[in-house]
């Protein structure tokens, strides 16, 4: 009987170029059909520059606090970073957040690009984890808040189906940040769960070394737990970072805000700043590149009814174009490999002043 060849199907190329398709339909049919950005156009109705101006600019003013964010919780181990650097390491982790499916590379390059700049992986990782939770604690906030202020406006979108997608995007938040705080604070129970991880990698032939591998991990999560300390121990720190990720995330969502100004609708800011906030919580839940899909229709759901039929395609395409594809566009020259730097000794291994 003759071998037969095993069939090796490129499932990462397959879902690559279907991601592709995807975001081209999307943006056709936003484009040229009924509605869309094209019988807008002809329909006459002008769009205020001015507003769509200040759109772009509270998305980069997002995008600058995320870097400062990362500036001072790495400076707080490592007084040799700069901004500059956070810099680069931000913009890279917003252009892997928006290509990989539900963000997941965003994190683990910039740890990979700070490594590179010389900044211990231990230092750089309990700044990320950190930083992560201070995002989630405040979303879940956002969203707590935006439902008791405003339920009778959000009663009126969510059927059974939003409901339930509502219900799991909040549970996924709450179970996040119980699992973070439990790999920050419970440092044997961490231990003891990345040490039958490494078993059963080495089990499996996937780490060949499991001794010096073992030694690696464990002097990183002493590292990481020690930096998880002293971080807490900084008050006034944590006040910083959890008031510039509020103004972040408000920046943020104030997006659709002025995208509807500039058709000359006018509404709410803070119902609109309660429906991004949703918009942002159950789009996350989708394994797709920046929720495809799952954004648009969830903008559409809660936005729908203060966009005219005549504007809400265009005011998703706009959205979109500023906060996702403008984003990769801008952060993609960022997200290439440096050369290995180094900083000095003394820099690494010193603290910062509190």
């Amino acid at each position: 009987m003759e071998n037969k060849k095993k069939l090796n199907i490129p499932w990462g190329l397959i879902f690559n170029i279907t991601i592709i398709a995807l975001t081209i339909f999307l943006i056709g049919y936003f484009i040229f059909s009924e509605g869309g950005l094209i019988d807008l156009l002809n329909s006459g109705l002008k769009i205020s520059i001015k507003w769509i101006s200040l759109a772009v600019f509270v998305h980069l003013l997002n995008i600058i606090i995320d870097s400062l964010i990362i500036f001072l919780f790495v400076k707080h181990t490592t007084p040799g970073m700069t901004f500059r650097k956070a810099l680069i390491a931000g913009m890279t982790g917003q252009f892997f957040c928006a290509v990989t499916p539900s963000a997941s590379g965003g994190q683990p390059m910039q740890v990979l690009v700070m490594t590179r700049m010389g900044i211990k992986g231990a230092n750089a990782t309990s700044a990320l984890i950190q930083k992560f939770l201070v995002w989630q604690f405040t979303l879940a906030a956002y969203c707590i808040i935006a439902v008791v202020a405003r339920f009778s406006f959000f009663s009126q979108f969510l059927n059974p189906a939003m409901w339930v997608f509502s219900i799991i995007g909040f549970s996924a938040q709450v179970g996040m940040i119980v699992v973070l705080l439990l790999a920050s604070y419970c440092k044997a129970l961490t231990q003891k769960v990345v040490g039958g991880v490494l078993k059963l990698l080495a089990k499996f032939h996937i780490i060949k070394d499991f001794e010096k591998t073992s030694t690696s991990v464990n002097e990183t999560l002493d590292s990481f737990h020690k930096n998880n300390k002293e971080l807490n121990k900084n008050k006034a720190l944590l006040i910083k970072v959890y008031t510039l990720t509020a103004v972040q995330m408000t920046a943020y969502f104030l997006v659709p805000y002025c995208i509807g100004r500039s058709f000359g609708i006018d509404f709410s800011i803070f119902d609109m700043l309660c429906a991004e906030a949703y918009v942002q919580m159950i789009s996350s839940l989708v394994p797709l590149p920046g929720g495809s899909g799952a954004a648009e229709y969830c903008f559409s759901v809660f936005f729908g009814t203060y966009f005219t039929a005549e504007t809400i395609k265009t005011a998703i395409l706009l959205w979109r174009t500023i906060t996702y594809y403008g984003t990769i566009a801008i952060s993609a020259p960022f997200a290439r490999m440096r050369k290995k730097q180094k900083l000095s000794e003394d820099n690494v291994n010193s603290k910062a002043s509190a």
